[in-house]
């Protein structure tokens, strides 16, 4: 029932509602399962498999996926990306300034 890449809806969850195609098998009652989902193992009671396969290897990355997926003229959500800020590095200069800018401790 379960194989590399049968489309199914996730029931449970947090994704519950959003299809995903199985990429790799885990053992018989677990998959590993990515597309409009987070790319995870997944319980197969947790799944409903559709008539639906799409050709992909097994093991296939997240970006084969979603190919696939548009390919097969599948519905795609796109994932935001998150813009990470660079933290500035503290030189020894801004450290003995911190330092003297702090106030004594009184006793």
């Amino acid at each position: 029932m379960f194989e590399v890449g049968r489309v199914c809806i996730k029931i449970a969850g947090r994704d519950a509602g959003n299809t995903c195609i199985v990429v790799d098998l885990v053992d018989d009652k677990y998959v590993l399962i990515d597309g409009n989902v987070r790319r995870r193992k997944c319980n197969v009671f947790h799944l409903n498999p559709l008539k639906d396969k799409i050709k992909i290897k097994k093991g296939a990355s997240t970006t084969d996926v979603i190919k696939a997926m548009t390919t097969a003229k599948m519905k795609v959500i796109e994932k935001k990306k998150i813009k990470r800020t660079e933290k500035k590095k503290e030189t020894k200069k801004d450290t003995k300034e911190k330092k003297k800018d702090a106030k004594p401790k009184s006793k």
